[in-house]
């Protein structure tokens, strides 16, 4: 088979020869009068029609085309006798993928198939790169995100579903503009972050010398309007979240927010029913569809339950007996329940990590979850009868939060108030705080009528009424990184750049690692970091010698982990460690959470890993908790028993061994190993030295 560059290379010298006989391939006029699909309805009449060819079939003295417009696809067929000379000898120059007019008239042949009958034909763009399906196929998840150009072309039901996400933002604009809002435009970048609980991205301004703040949320913009007058506005726009990237997160996505004065919580409920329920049927045809092997029923009324009784019926707390940060914290020991509580600060973060690790995956939905805490809903007005929860509801579906609404706080004294409360979180180390604005605050000051708002994302919604796993499927151009940026920090060429043999760190570990089950883990993190170096072509040696000395001080930090990380640099340096070797061994404690519940340093507070070694490493070692859990679980507690699909289930359910964090391992996709495949080589690593883990 050709190489694509073979392939390319004909195509080249085509391209010239037309241009040596003075035809211009890509032409600024063209000849067509009709879309495909109306042509399609004119049989017996002249058309005039243009679109990429997406099939050839030659038989004798006859060529059939398939031409594939926006509207739809037509077959085109090229009879010597009857089409133009001049055309007929642009025939060896065309190939699949071309961009042809063609003129003629509309009839059906024998077999009745609907065609146009070519008298003439111009090509009016030459394709030089050939399609995926002449060469290789467009098989990798990756390259279709990042040539979405080329998936559109060769896989039609992806071009379905973005016809679909336009028809939905077109339903919900016309269903908002007919009950008499108004859509607006708010800024993008802005002084101050708000609105959401969310990291920023922060850019600067030349003229004005300050920074600004991509809009994690329309939320205080819109709500200013209200102030001013309007009584119901909306806006369908982007936002940004400087978060990391997996199926259910892009760090740009699509929000639609809108706020309606003199409304309530209530009443949005039953306005959402209406409004989403009308649009699943206009799309589907019913009320119920599938998504990812699950019925859902859209027919309303839908279930309604509170915050407080869902957390008691899945974990069995009540959170109005577990009503601070200490109490909870015990109700969860006492339960024996398992979270990751890295980086989580206050009563409210703790509470919302419970609900998300135990109740939020059984809620099939659609369904409303109602009366949240106020401890983290900092926007949202409190009930009357019970100031511990808010008038507010989420529409969760498939165990997503599709969308989020309350009765909005408009008392500028409470508002500021809880600001400044999670602005003290902030400073004991939470990650993600709300800020004081005083400029909102100023404005609630004026007087902001009673109002009730409302926020979905599109691309979450998109997903489930298309039946896509990941918002990747149902953005047309997601975050990726950057194809040919140089990877930073690449392990250095020779293996004495670590300073430390393998031989010597084989001894180093013996000397400072006592603890068995340590010890085993730095093996497990060793053999996995070689797997990798052999999938990337690196060092294999210099790899693994990271792996087994990761955690190289964890004994003599375990009592105060704010040091792990930080001794290895004594005890690696008096070894002969390369300031490389550290700084990638330090590099695993980086991005952990902060406060009382960080292990690692203060000292690590912001940065952020970098490069393939780095990002390997912090992945690598993760993986070994789950890969370890996943096997004693078996009935014969041995590796041989984990199999790759059940090793990706247990991944998925973040309960099941909860301190092995999801979003670390993941950190495999941003050095270009898909999920499957890492969880797949890991397994196969630890399986290869099963005798010695005595797994």
């Amino acid at each position: 088979m050709a190489t694509i560059d073979e392939l390319k290379k004909i195509r080249l010298e085509k391209l010239a020869r037309l241009k040596s006989l003075g035809i211009d391939p890509y032409p600024a006029d063209v000849h067509r009068k009709e879309s495909i699909i109306k042509a399609r309805r004119m049989v017996g009449k002249e058309v005039a029609v243009a679109g990429r060819i997406m099939g050839m079939r030659g038989h004798g003295k006859i060529l059939f085309l398939d031409i594939v417009d926006g509207s739809g696809k037509v077959q085109a067929v090229i009879k010597s006798d009857v089409c133009s000379k001049k055309a007929v000898t642009l025939i060896p120059f065309i190939d699949l993928g071309d961009f042809l007019a063609v003129q003629g008239e509309m009839g059906k042949t024998q077999a009745g198939e609907v065609s146009v009958f070519v008298k003439n034909f111009q090509i009016i763009s030459k394709s030089v790169r050939p399609l995926p399906g002449e060469w290789s196929g467009l098989k990798d998840i990756e390259e279709r995100y990042r040539q979405r150009y080329v998936d559109l072309i060769v896989n039609p039901e992806v071009r379905d579903i973005f016809l679909t996400r336009s028809k939905v933002i077109t339903f919900l604009r016309n269903f908002l503009d007919g009950d008499g809002f108004i859509e607006v435009e708010t800024p993008v970048l802005q002084p101050l972050y708000g609105g959401a609980l969310a990291k920023p991205f922060i850019t600067h301004h030349n003229a004005l010398d300050v920074d600004l703040y991509l809009r994690i949320s329309d939320e205080l913009y819109l709500k200013r309007l209200i102030v001013g007058g309007f009584d119901k506005v909306y806006e369908v726009g982007r936002d940004f979240r400087n978060e990391g990237i997996d199926k259910s997160h892009n760090p740009e996505f699509t929000m639609l927010e809108f706020y309606w004065a003199y409304a309530n919580y209530e009443d949005l409920m039953k306005y959402t029913e209406t409004m989403l329920a009308s649009l699943v049927k206009e799309l589907k045809g019913s009320y119920k569809f599938e998504y990812q092997g699950k019925e859902l029923d859209f027919t309303p009324p839908w279930p309604r339950a509170r915050y407080r009784d869902i957390v008691m019926k899945y974990c069995g707390i009540d959170i109005d007996e577990a009503s601070d940060e200490k109490k909870l914290l015990a109700a969860i020991k006492t339960k024996k329940i398992q979270l990751d509580l890295t980086g989580v600060v206050g009563y409210g973060a703790l509470l919302d990590t419970l609900y998300k690790a135990t109740a939020r995956p059984h809620l099939v939905g659609p369904m409303y979850l109602t009366d949240r805490p106020t401890a983290f809903v900092a926007l949202a007005k409190r009930l009357p009868k019970d100031p511990t929860k808010t008038a507010s509801f989420q529409l969760l579906v498939a165990g997503r939060e599709i969308l989020n609404a309350y009765n909005e706080l408009n008392d500028p004294e409470d508002q500021e108030k809880r600001w400044r409360e999670s602005e003290k979180l902030g400073k004991k180390g939470q990650a993600e705080y709300e800020a004081v604005d005083e400029d909102y605050i100023r404005a609630l000051e004026y007087g902001m009528p009673p109002t009730a708002g409302w926020g979905m994302g599109i691309d979450n919604f998109v997903a489930i009424l298309t039946n896509q796993p990941s918002l990747k499927n149902v953005i047309l151009f997601p975050t990726l990184k950057p194809e040919h940026v140089q990877i930073k920090q690449e392990a250095p060429g020779k293996h004495e750049s670590l300073g430390i043999t393998y031989e010597k760190a084989k001894k180093i570990l013996e000397e400072y690692i006592k603890d068995p089950i340590t010890r085993m883990h730095c093996l497990e993190s060793e053999m996995i970091m070689r797997a990798l170096a052999r999938h990337f072509g690196e060092n294999e040696e210099e790899w693994g010698i990271i792996g087994l000395l990761h955690d190289i001080d964890w004994e003599l930090t375990k009592t105060d982990t704010k040091q792990h990380c930080i001794k290895c640099v004594e005890i690696l340096k008096k070894e002969g460690a390369t300031d490389y070797l550290i700084g990638t061994i330090q590099s695993h404690g980086y991005g952990q959470g902060f406060g009382d519940r960080y292990y690692g340093p203060p000292e690590f507070k912001g940065k952020t890993r970098e490069g393939r070694i780095q990002h390997s490493l912090a992945a690598a070692e993760t993986l070994t908790g789950l890969i370890v859990a996943s096997a004693l679980i078996q009935p014969d507690k041995k590796l041989a028993s984990v199999k790759p699909e059940s090793l990706k289930k247990k991944f998925t359910n973040k309960k099941f061994a909860a301190n092995c964090k999801r979003d670390i391992i993941m950190e495999c996709e941003q050095i270009g190993v898909p999920i499957d495949e890492f969880l797949a080589l890991g397994l196969k690593a630890l399986q290869g030295i099963h005798t010695k883990l005595g797994l």
